[in-house]
């Protein structure tokens, strides 16, 4: 997330608070009020929580700002909710339903405006909008922090006719408008992942000699209006092409063999090579505040026999990957959840025994900080899993315990569980909405 300086002044009082309310919609202002001098507002907020419920179509907002994380409104999504992600703002949460082949957008009602010489908050009810996108199996949603986010469609090869995969391109000012930024038609129905950096777009591309299903191969788009225009295929070969992050000069996708790393050289121009790891990478996690670091991981082994997640600390500007194992990490342990802290400087991760593992970067290394057994003292058997959602505004990651139906909140500084609330279902996905500091 990109930040501005700090220009705060004092709150205001409860009128212009009112007035920020009925710029609703985009955060608009009339041309009365535009004409007149107005101070900087500060709110200070935590932000709100936006949670799923398992097997349910709705969605609950809870006030962080209350010691309680108050549920402050529920709303009903039009089919089951498969994913949550925040927007690329953080304003909206953005609830994705791939077999309701359907996108929804939840206005979490804090947000902030740049208004030239100063940063503007503003503060209303949370809301599920009217504008919605819809399209064939919704399913990656790849975010280039504080600017933009695509949506990747993979199409579907089993209906009639076949549906072809697309990638809706979509920023928080799109969203208020209710209309996409850009968008981009393939030929074909593929399960796969399209990055957004600045006006590139890395799609994926399957040759057609690839060994199953997924993209061997990314094509360089650029922005033209609202549209791409084809720049060239990528040389580098990436068959199993899963996983994707974009942090920095470097766009990461893991690989059967490792990670391909893709470097942006100009506004227009990339260059890619391959990075060896000893397993196939599946994930490419990162953080938009620790650029040009990731961590991939990918499992070792097949059920019935022992299965264990390797993990690889990647250095995207020197091309190497080294093996990384976080502390206690034994074999036959598989990561459930995994997720940074606001700075990017600790990582968080939950194995299948329900223990929480908290690295910090240290040397330029992840380095021990917290190892917690029976965090999730319940593990699942199945699906839904724990899943982390961390707060942009507070030293705080929330972490799902669908066994006990509760929300564990975490100080993201120490690592320590500081509460354990609980919900009154069982929660599936969740994701952090509000102004990040």
């Amino acid at each position: 997330m990109h930040h501005r300086p700090n220009r705060r002044l004092p709150l205001l009082g409860l009128g212009l608070l009112l007035a920020a309310t009925l710029a609703a919609c985009g955060g608009g202002v009339d041309a009365e009020e535009d004409d007149h001098d107005h101070e900087h507002t500060v709110i200070e907020t935590a932000g709100r929580l936006v949670s799923a419920e398992a097997g349910s179509k709705t969605l609950r907002i809870h006030d962080l700002d209350s010691a309680t994380g108050t549920v402050t409104a529920s709303v009903t999504a039009d089919s089951t909710v498969t994913a949550l992600y925040a927007s690329p703002g953080g304003r909206y949460a953005v609830a994705m339903q791939r077999t309701g082949d359907l996108v929804q957008f939840v206005d979490g009602g804090v947000w902030q405006e740049d208004h030239g010489d100063h940063l503007h908050d503003y503060r209303q009810a949370p809301a599920l909008l009217a504008w919605k996108i819809t399209g064939p199996r919704p399913t990656h949603f790849d975010r280039q922090a504080g600017k933009q986010a695509a949506i990747f469609m993979d199409g579907n090869s089993a209906a009639s006719p076949v549906q072809n995969a697309s990638v809706r391109l979509i920023t928080d000012a799109s969203i208020a408008s209710a209309s996409e930024a850009a968008s981009l038609n393939l030929s074909v129905p593929i399960h796969g992942l399209a990055e957004p950096v600045d006006n590139k777009l890395l799609v994926v591309h399957r040759a057609a000699d690839a060994p199953d299903t997924l993209p061997t191969h990314l094509t360089l788009f650029q922005r033209s209006g609202s549209g791409f225009t084809e720049t060239r295929r990528l040389d580098t070969r990436c068959n199993g092409m899963h996983g994707s992050f974009s942090s920095g000069a470097y766009t990461v996708t893991g690989c059967t063999d490792g990670m391909l790393v893709v470097r942006h050289t100009g506004t227009a121009t990339v260059s890619d090579l391959k990075v060896p790891t000893a397993v196939r990478v599946g994930t490419v996690a990162g953080h938009p505040r620790l650029p040009g670091h990731f961590i991939g991981y990918g499992n070792e082994g097949v059920a019935p026999a022992p299965v264990t997640t390797r993990f690889f600390a990647l250095d995207a500007q020197s091309g190497t990957a080294s093996a990384w194992a976080p502390q206690g990490w034994s074999s036959g342990r598989v990561v459930r959840a995994l997720s940074f802290d606001r700075t990017g400087q600790r990582v968080f991760l939950l194995d299948d025994q329900g223990t929480l593992v908290v690295a910090q970067r240290q040397g330029g290394a992840w380095a021990p900080l917290v190892r917690a057994a029976a965090v999730i003292p319940a593990m699942p058997s199945a699906a839904p899993w724990p899943a982390f959602a961390t707060n942009e505004a507070r030293d705080e990651i929330y972490l799902t315990d669908p066994a006990a139906r509760q929300l564990v909140v975490i100080n993201s500084s120490t690592g320590a569980v500081t509460a354990r609330r609980d919900l009154g279902f069982v929660p599936s996905y969740l994701t952090w909405t509000g102004i990040a500091r």
